[in-house]
C-alpha cells in the first residue's frame, strides 16, 4: 500500500493572505507571459506566467459558484512506485487552487495540450489525481486550452467581468432582478422594457449574473437576443 500524501501548508494554502510555494518569475522564461491579475476573487499573489493562465482566472471569476481562489498556494507531497517494491517521493504544485460557494475546494491545473499529451505527465497526472481524491476527498482538474478558450462562453465570461464592475444603480439592479424573476427576457426586451440607459441595463445585468442572481446561457453569442431568467439555486 502506498503511503498516504499530505498537503502544505493546512487548508490547501487557502487563506486570507495565502503565501506562494512557488517563487513568482521575475522576467519571461521559455516564452512565457507575465503578467498581474485584477481578479476580485483572487487572494494573495496575482501574477500569472501564460496568457492561458490569465484566461483560466477570467473563468473563475466570471463563474458565480467560486468564492475565492489562489495561486500556488499548497504543494502535494505524493508517492509513486520505486523499484524493489519501495516508493518515492514526489511534490507537485498546482496552479490553483479554489474554494465554492458551497465550501468545496477544487485543484486546476492549466497546461498546454502538447504537454499534457506527453506521456511522462500521464502518469503523473494519475497519482496526483488519485492522492487528492481518495486521501483528500478533493476533485483535481487538468484544463487545456481547448477547455479554457472554448467560445464563446470565454468571450462572454471577458464581458461580464469587465462590464458588471461598471454597474453602479442598486435600484436598477432591484428592478431588473424582479423582472427577470417574474418570467425570462432577452436582452433587447429588457432594453425596452426597463426606463433607463441601455449602457446602465447593460453593465446592471452583467453584474447580477456575475453575483449568480441571473443567467443566460455562455454558449451562445451574447447580443439582444440572449434570454437572461433566474439563477438556479446553487
Amino acid at each position: 500500500m502506498r503511503p498516504r500524501s499530505s498537503i502544505q501548508p493546512k487548508h490547501f494554502g487557502l487563506s486570507d493572505t495565502p503565501s506562494r510555494m512557488r517563487q513568482p518569475q521575475r522576467f519571461s522564461r521559455r516564452g512565457l507571459i507575465v503578467g498581474v491579475s485584477s481578479a476580485s476573487k483572487l487572494v494573495g499573489s496575482r501574477q500569472h506566467g501564460s496568457l492561458l493562465e490569465r484566461d483560466l482566472h477570467i473563468l473563475l471569476e466570471a463563474d458565480p459558484s467560486f468564492e475565492s481562489f489562489a495561486l500556488e498556494a499548497h504543494s502535494l507531497i505524493y508517492f509513486a512506485h520505486a523499484e524493489h517494491g519501495n516508493f518515492q517521493r514526489h511534490t507537485y504544485t498546482p496552479d490553483v487552487v479554489a474554494r465554492t460557494t458551497s465550501g468545496e475546494i477544487v485543484v486546476l491545473e492549466g497546461k498546454a495540450a502538447a504537454l499534457r499529451a506527453k506521456a511522462n505527465w500521464a502518469e503523473k497526472e494519475r497519482l496526483i489525481r488519485e492522492a487528492y481524491w481518495y486521501d483528500h476527498g478533493v476533485r483535481f482538474c487538468v484544463l487545456t486550452e481547448f477547455d479554457i478558450r472554448k467560445e464563446p462562453r470565454l468571450s462572454n465570461c471577458k464581458v461580464i467581468v469587465s462590464r458588471s464592475r461598471g454597474a453602479d444603480d442598486p435600484e436598477l439592479a432591484l428592478r431588473l432582478g424582479d423582472t427577470i424573476r417574474v418570467r425570462p427576457h432577452t436582452l433587447g426586451q429588457l432594453y425596452r422594457t426597463i426606463p433607463a440607459p441601455k449602457a446602465s441595463v447593460f453593465a446592471t445585468i452583467m453584474a447580477l449574473v456575475y453575483r449568480g442572481k441571473i443567467q443566460f446561457d455562455l454558449a451562445q453569442p451574447l447580443g439582444e437576443t440572449s434570454t437572461f431568467s433566474e439563477a438556479l439555486a446553487r
